[in-house]
């Protein structure tokens, strides 16, 4: 299980499991100044194993990735006894509210839409982190 508290010494792990490397930089931009490490994998397959090996604090995941998508990967990592408890939020270009249910039966903790909003983006991860209210 994972114990999300800033004011830990090793920084907090976030990782990022994009297909699109612009979005996967951007993300990173819009979360600098909590001291977070980064770490990201092009698809869902890369996603879990790598989830496995690094016990990330939070998962963000594109829902419409190539050989796995982000479902697939909430719900695998959902199932994994050392990973169940990482909070995981997923971003998509899916608007309809099948999608938004679907998010939330695998488990996730956040679902948000692309093109995503900044303040919202940090807000969520504020709280999912207990992270201070300011990041700059």
């Amino acid at each position: 299980m994972n114990a999300n508290v800033a004011t830990s010494r090793q920084a907090l792990k976030v990782l990022i499991v994009e297909d699109t490397k612009t979005i996967t930089n951007l993300l990173q931009v819009y979360l600098m100044g909590w001291g977070l490490e980064f770490f990201d994998a092009p698809n869902g397959v890369v996603g879990l194993s790598k989830a496995r090996e690094l016990k990330p604090d939070l998962i963000i995941s594109d829902v419409q990735m190539p050989e796995m998508d982000g479902f697939s990967l909430c719900a695998a990592v959902r199932a994994d006894a050392q990973l169940h408890a990482t909070p995981f939020m997923m971003l998509t270009s899916l608007k309809d509210e099948a999608s938004r249910q679907k998010g939330n039966l695998v488990g996730a903790s956040a679902f948000l839409n692309k093109p995503v909003s900044v303040d919202d983006l940090r807000s969520k991860v504020r709280v999912m982190l207990n992270l201070p209210a300011t990041n700059r």
